[in-house]
């Protein structure tokens, strides 16, 4: 008797062991994951983010330029390589063109290659996937420079949620309702910081304007809707209809590096979520850093930017600027040898950006001010010297040095004696002060940027959307949100109203000098 409920307890025990493995499974959500953009740096805020969820028991589907080079469970690949260059060590400096306009030249640049990532809709793996019979419990999607990928929202009839690499690009207001003052809000393209000139709030508010309402339409809305049609069909909306029904939007920002901005209850800021547990760094490097006495400087242009394609006086003014230095460079430069170079510097083509910045004994970076670097040295209070180049560099050069632990150089004039007032600058101790109270509150959160993430991921997908967050005002035309109809009609009132005053004033003082006139006749 004693074995046989022993018996039963093990198959009771199994069943429901196995009911609690199938119950796991089945709370899994089956999730696309689209990332048309080439750019390797937008992708590694994406992808720690997608293999979490894979971790957590959800199925993924990741259609990218960037396929794991190792299988992950529950992780499957549909590649786009070849769909656009990839953007990673191939920018040369001397590309960069010093223009007036080249914010404009920006959203050009940003046109064009959404438009060659459009391409990929008519690959043989994203039309069999079109074709195919798969349901999703949720899309995300990178919002950035096209949306032509959006159309699969409106096919596979899932809700959706929107990611961003980078600071909130202009043509993305309107879509969540986000309210947009360029009074004080910089438009990301513009080198301008949160305290603006007359004039520069002038040119704010014009570039504002043109790349949320006509740069976006001609480079970006246009280009995508005319590859939906050639690829997909005619029958799809336009994009710009089917964006607006974005669940959620988790932007790579944070209030404290970024300043605050007045985000509606379907933005979510998530700055940090790429980052992870510093790694044990290569010995040479540990080595280098450890030894000296007065600290490390890294200098790093980033996954894109080649550092060592340098102007030679532009390199040989840094390399004099160090050889006076007390403490030691890290320098990422791509070339094997570099002529000239100071004992106290040390090159490699490739260095653990962030594992070196965790470092203790580091003490400034120079840098070009991409996002990622820029988040990484303020996660862990290390002061910049920035040389920001394009796109969202400047205004993140200038958030930086809204804090006080920046110095921003011009890249198209660095002297020695400029790169030297700089790095001066920030290896102030007042500045590491507060470059290090700046990271404590970075850090102080009640959960980490991944688990935001993913808590707020899975709340749309087992809620079928978040529709409940979006502002009413994202189904509404400009002329009703800006409220131009009713600001019409009080002014046509007005005038209405003046304009009978007129009239009976004018008609009192026309009887009155009426009455004097008969009284002297």
């Amino acid at each position: 008797m004693l074995f046989k409920m022993k018996i039963g307890d093990y198959v009771g025990y199994l069943i429901l062991l196995s009911l609690t493995i199938l119950n796991e499974t089945s709370n899994g959500f089956k999730i696309l994951g689209v990332f048309p953009h080439a750019g390797k740096s937008h992708f590694m805020v994406f992808v720690p983010i997608l293999r979490e969820l894979t971790r957590r028991g959800h199925e993924v589907t990741v259609i990218s330029h960037f396929p794991e080079t190792h299988p992950l469970p529950n992780y499957t690949d549909i590649s786009i390589v070849g769909a656009g260059e990839i953007g990673l060590n191939n920018i040369p400096t001397s590309m960069i063109v010093n223009n007036k306009f080249r914010n404009i030249l920006d959203h050009f640049f940003l046109g064009q290659k959404g438009a060659q990532n459009c391409e990929a809709l008519n690959y043989p793996q994203v039309q069999n996937l079109i074709r195919s019979n798969k349901t999703y419990d949720l899309i995300i999607h990178e919002h950035f420079n096209t949306d032509c990928f959006m159309a699969l929202n409106y096919i596979f009839k899932a809700p959706n949620i929107g990611l961003s690499s980078c600071t909130m690009m202009p043509w993305l207001f309107d879509r969540f309702g986000i309210p947009n003052n360029p009074s004080y809000m910089p438009v990301n393209l513009l080198h301008y910081g949160d305290k603006m000139t007359f004039f520069e709030r002038v040119i704010n508010t014009v570039a504002y304007f043109l790349h949320s309402y006509i740069l976006a339409d001609i480079l970006m809305t246009k280009p995508a809707d005319n590859a939906v049609k050639m690829y997909l069909g005619e029958n799809i909306p336009s994009v710009a209809e089917i964006v607006k029904n974005t669940s959620l939007f988790l932007i790579n920002t944070h209030y404290t590096l970024n300043r605050a901005r007045p985000y509606p209850p379907n933005v979510i800021e998530i700055s940090g979520v790429h980052l992870d547990t510093p790694k044990a760094l290569p010995s040479d490097i540990e080595k280098f850093i450890s030894e000296s006495k007065h600290g490390v400087i890294y200098f790093s242009f980033g996954s894109m930017l080649l550092g060592s394609s340098l102007r030679d006086e532009v390199k040989q003014a840094f390399m004099d600027t160090f050889r006076e230095l007390p403490q030691r460079v890290l320098w990422k430069y791509e070339n094997e040898t570099l002529p000239g170079k100071p004992e106290n510097v040390m090159i490699r083509k490739w260095m653990p950006q962030f594992d070196i910045l965790s470092h203790p004994n580091v003490v400034g970076f120079v840098s070009h001010s991409g996002l990622l670097g820029t988040i990484e040295a303020f996660h862990n209070g290390v002061p910049i010297v920035s040389v920001p180049f394009f796109g969202d560099q400047f205004i993140n050069a200038k958030a930086l040095e809204s804090h006080g632990t920046a110095a921003i150089l011009d890249h198209w004039n660095l002297k020695k004696d400029s790169i030297s007032k700089a790095l001066k600058f920030i290896l102030q101790p007042s500045v590491l002060a507060k470059a290090k109270r700046q990271a404590r509150i970075f850090r102080d959160r009640p959960m980490s940027p991944m688990d935001t993430a993913v808590w707020w991921i899975e709340y749309v997908a087992r809620n079928g959307g978040a529709d409940e967050m979006r502002p009413t005002v994202v189904n509404m035309p400009y002329y009703q949100s800006a409220l131009l109809d009713v600001g019409l009609f009080l002014l046509t009132v007005i005038l209405i109203v003046v304009y009978i005053n007129y009239l009976l004033i004018k008609s009192i003082l026309n009887k009155l000098l009426n009455r004097n006139k008969v009284k002297k006749d």
